[in-house]
């Protein structure tokens, strides 16, 4: 008897999705992160802590791509991951390195973690922040009719969900705000969570599984979405993305499934790269051409 597809334990769920057990250094890893975050927020001098809902923890941050601050901007949107429990804005400041260089506003989303809140919560807390980003981009410097959204990891899950949300009907936005998406190494599909080593924080129903999975809730319509994942990480983590992927190019949506020769914690060097491949294909989403 399974639990979940082809898994029968809990074990081996759990072996698909302990990500940082798949390389031998994650400590290295999640230190780097943070010293080349803090060098980027003294290089780039951004706005930090933009208030955009109730709680401490509903922030963000900007980090302009013009130093000189004419004109405003096309930005990207970015979601940090860290399976809905771990980590906050100030770990994921690099990723503006990768932008800042061609004139594209960063924007990095900070959010209430599990157990505090539900996934529900923190999904609805990812909606406010791209709806008040929308409704003051002008304010903040960016150009609304050119933002792209990008997430990673549980980051990437946001993406699905932003793509899927009634913006017209719900938040009084077009039925379509974004120039571009970018899912790294998503959780599309929740369900086989609630058999992992993560359900004790995240506390899914099934009810749960079944409203809060992208896969099973696809997005109506899209703007052309590149979902990439790294060839060195699980099975599962390629599942996620590429069935997603699938699913919404079936359904007759511009997503483009693509692997790179990387790991679940090095893939966002090359967002955070202006070289980059996924540096470039955020420009790609904003053209005409930015520099």
């Amino acid at each position: 008897m399974s639990l979940y597809r082809e898994f029968a334990t809990v074990d081996e769920l759990t072996a698909q999705y302990d990500i940082e057990a798949t390389v031998p250094d994650f400590g290295v890893y999640a230190e780097d992160y943070v010293a080349r975050s803090a060098a980027t927020r003294e290089a780039l001098r951004g706005t930090l802590d933009v208030r955009y809902g109730a709680t401490l923890t509903e922030t963000f941050d900007v980090f302009p791509g013009r130093a000189d601050g004419e004109g405003l901007q096309p930005a990207l949107f970015f979601v940090h991951g860290g399976f809905w429990k771990a980590t906050d804005s100030k770990v994921w400041s690099y990723v503006a390195d990768g932008m800042a260089p061609h004139g594209v506003t960063t924007v990095v989303e900070n959010y209430t973690l599990a157990p505090a809140v539900t996934v529900a919560e923190i999904t609805r807390q990812h909606r406010a922040a791209f709806a008040y980003l929308y409704r003051n981009a002008k304010s903040l410097g960016v150009d609304r009719d050119r933002i792209v959204i990008a997430g990673h990891s549980a980051g990437g899950h946001a993406v699905g969900a932003l793509l899927a949300t009634d913006w017209v009907g719900e938040y009084g936005l077009p039925a379509l705000p974004f120039a571009g998406a970018l899912p790294v190494s998503a959780v599309m599909d929740l369900r086989p969570l609630v058999y992992s080593f993560v359900q004790p924080w995240l506390n899914l129903t099934v009810e749960d599984t079944l409203v809060l999975s992208p896969q099973l809730n696809l997005p109506e319509v899209a703007p052309p979405t590149l979902a990439v994942v790294g060839t060195q990480e699980t099975p599962e983590f390629e599942r996620q993305t590429r069935d997603w992927a699938a699913a919404c190019a079936e359904a007759g949506l511009p997503v483009e499934f693509r692997t790179l020769e990387r790991n679940h914690f090095d893939i966002l060097d090359t967002l955070a790269d202006p070289d980059g491949e996924l540096a470039q294909a955020v420009l790609g989403f904003l053209e005409p051409p930015v520099s």
